[in-house]
């Protein structure tokens, strides 16, 4: 192996780790500054369900649902919503799984 090759893939390597780095960091950093609020509870009231119904629902799905919640980045703009049955498509990962779960049956 060349020297230039060992370059090349050490510069490759420090890439990776220093992206992974940054994920971690970054997803700490968003977990950390959490208030601790689920607004996906807030979010399913504010629909007409409760979070309850949502795991009777979809129990796996629901669980996947609040792991995305939880590391959402869009939390000011959940915050700021009106709770208008339309419009949280635009910012919220779990709009589809709020509107099977508030879908009349």
């Amino acid at each position: 192996m060349s020297t230039l090759n060992f370059g090349v893939a050490a510069l490759i390597a420090l890439v990776v780790v220093i992206i992974v780095v940054y994920g971690t960091l970054a997803g700490a950093l968003r977990v950390i500054r959490d208030d601790g609020r689920l607004r996906l509870a807030e979010m399913l009231r504010r629909q007409g369900s409760t979070p309850q119904q949502a795991f009777d629902v979809c129990g796996y799905q629901a669980a996947l649902a609040v792991r995305r919640c939880m590391m959402c980045a869009h939390k000011a703009q959940c915050d700021e919503w009106s709770g208008a049955k339309r419009g949280m498509e635009s910012f919220c990962p779990n709009a589809d799984f709020v509107a099977r779960v508030t879908a009349p049956r």
